[in-house]
């Protein structure tokens, strides 16, 4: 999945600019950030307000609020899969970012993205609840030209108005013709399809964790043909509270979360090939 940006003034790039006005010298994009999920979920949708996690990305490119929103779905609700996260390289208003390797599953077929336009008052780039999957097959290709949104959190007018809060707060909007952007598209993001795996396929992605719920002694199995090589813990906040690396390459590995309190944890599980699970983990 790569988001492309055009971000320009229309004087500069009279074919692709999108901008009214000049773009600030320091114009970036913050991370890439979203989640695959089910219908049940929506991280971002036009016509309704935003989140607080959704506020926090358009107003000021922090994604902490929206992790601990997406890990919530993972580990309470089981609507969501997998939070996605990719910082854009270059630091400029035209840049990309690609976030591959992600093997997403029928039972969460959904995706959604979401980054900052900076600087701005509440602007952004999303894509809500794109399905991946359609009559019962993975789509091929998924090209979509982007627009910014406001937020509707913030009724700032340019690109570096002080913060001016929207009491009550607006639903998330598309900025078509309004200043300072026109009608073209600001980027573009493509989602490629790598490979569907079959039955045997999926014997190289089997990990298991056991026992679970478990005392914080547990136990990670993998196949002989693909091992472990890293296994990060989350907590249900998203901050990350510990990291195990498989060094010897053992298809069999213990981890100690003794020292964690209890609840539920999100082990992150990178194997030999690249490919990643996450599994939720109980300690009692």
């Amino acid at each position: 999945m790569t988001f492309s940006s055009v971000w320009e003034n229309e004087t500069v790039d009279p074919i692709n600019g999108n901008s009214t006005t000049a773009i600030p010298g320091n114009a970036h994009w913050s991370n890439l950030v979203g989640a695959t999920h089910n219908s049940n979920y929506s991280l971002v949708e036009m016509g309704t307000l935003a989140s607080i996690g959704i506020k926090d990305v358009a107003e000021r490119g922090d994604n902490d609020e929206l992790m601990a929103e997406v890990m919530n779905e993972i580990n309470t609700t089981g609507n969501a899969d997998q939070w996605l996260q990719e910082s854009f390289s270059p630091f400029a208003a035209i840049s990309s970012a690609t976030i591959d390797g992600i093997v997403v599953s029928s039972d969460f077929p959904l995706l959604s993205l979401v980054s900052m336009i900076a600087p701005s008052p509440d602007w952004m780039i999303a894509i809500n609840s794109i399905n991946l999957r359609e009559g019962g097959t993975w789509n091929n290709e998924i090209i979509i030209p982007l627009f910014p949104y406001d937020a509707g959190t913030d009724s700032g007018s340019n690109y570096t108005s002080s913060n001016q809060a929207t009491i009550p707060a607006e639903p998330i909007s598309v900025v078509i013709n309004q200043s300072p952007f026109n009608a073209k598209p600001i980027g573009t993001i493509t989602i490629t399809l790598d490979q569907v795996l079959n039955i045997a396929n999926e014997e190289l992605l089997k990990v298991t964790l056991s026992p679970n719920p478990s005392n914080g002694l547990i136990k990670i199995s993998t196949s002989g043909a693909n091992i472990l090589k890293e296994a990060s813990v989350f907590d249900v906040l998203g901050k990350q509270v510990a990291v195990l690396k498989n060094t010897n390459l053992e298809s069999n590995l213990n981890m100690d979360l003794t020292k964690f309190n209890k609840g539920i944890y999100l082990v992150r599980l990178e194997l030999k090939d690249g490919s990643m699970t996450t599994k939720r983990v109980v300690l009692n």
